[in-house]
């Protein structure tokens, strides 16, 4: 339906899409709409292009998102903390260039200072996605209420829990 409509782009969420390349290839744009993903580890960058491989048709970016990422994470509730967004962007840079991909790499997920987007950035990544930083923001629709929740919260008021419907792991708050 997105490519229907006309839309530039389509970032697949997290979660391993195996098969929604598929879904889309006898699209008429199927190969003119920009097409991203989002993976926690070179491990499921593999398992996804392996999968796809028969298309001929590569992500045009990959978000890497990490364990400090906001809403649900790609790791298990007892071990997302034993990672880290730098180790995982190195990890898919290193597979990228060891299979001679050149595919742009956005470091996502625990990104808080520009220092932070500029080590991201050193390290090799194309750029970073930014996304809780703006929940609070006048172009939000989050209620004022809530954005008011968020400047009052403090580290201890994040927490990882598996009360998603989906029953992946969700970092949020209290």
């Amino acid at each position: 339906s997105a490519l229907d409509g006309g839309i530039d782009g389509i970032t697949l969420s997290a979660g391993l899409h195996l098969d929604s390349f598929a879904l889309m290839a006898d699209h008429p744009r199927f190969r003119d709409a920009k097409l991203g993903i989002i993976v926690s580890s070179a491990r499921a960058l593999r398992l996804f292009l392996r999968k796809n491989a028969r298309l001929d048709r590569l992500p045009d970016y990959i978000i890497v998102e990490g364990p400090l990422a906001g809403g649900h994470l790609g790791f298990g509730l007892d071990d997302w903390m034993k990672y880290d967004l730098a180790s995982i962007v190195a990890e898919v840079l290193n597979y990228l260039k060891s299979e001679h991909l050149s595919i742009p790499v956005i470091a996502a997920g625990g990104i808080f200072t520009g220092t932070d987007a500029v080590n991201f950035l050193e390290l090799g990544a194309a750029g970073v996605q930014v996304a809780t930083r703006f929940t609070v923001t006048h172009e939000c629709g989050l209620p004022d209420k809530v954005k008011q929740e968020y400047f009052r919260a403090e580290e201890k008021d994040i927490e990882v829990n598996g009360l998603s419907p989906t029953g992946y792991p969700m970092r949020m708050l209290k």
